[in-house]
């Protein structure tokens, strides 16, 4: 009964993740160079994007490896030894 109640509980995660994705599209994320006055909404766009893509960025590694494809400059220079790890 528990393992049938996870399981539609999932289920139903995943349509309603399924739905958003599907009717929000969400605008281009801007490359962050590292400022940080424009660090808190450089992290929500990622933070929203990354719900957005779901089952693709489903580990925490894919996540923070996709997070570091936007980043130029500064913020790439510090998260270069990230990438080698990953």
């Amino acid at each position: 009964m528990v393992n049938r109640l996870q399981d539609n509980s999932r289920l139903l995660k995943e349509h309603i993740n399924g739905i958003r994705a599907a009717k929000v599209k969400l605008p281009l994320i801007k490359r962050f160079l590292g400022e940080k006055l424009k660090l808190k909404g450089f992290l929500t766009q990622m933070h929203f994007k990354v719900i957005q893509k779901g089952a693709k960025l489903a580990i925490p590694t894919d996540q923070v490896a996709y997070a570091g494809l936007f980043l130029l400059g500064r913020a790439l220079k510090w998260f270069k030894p990230y990438l080698t790890e990953i």
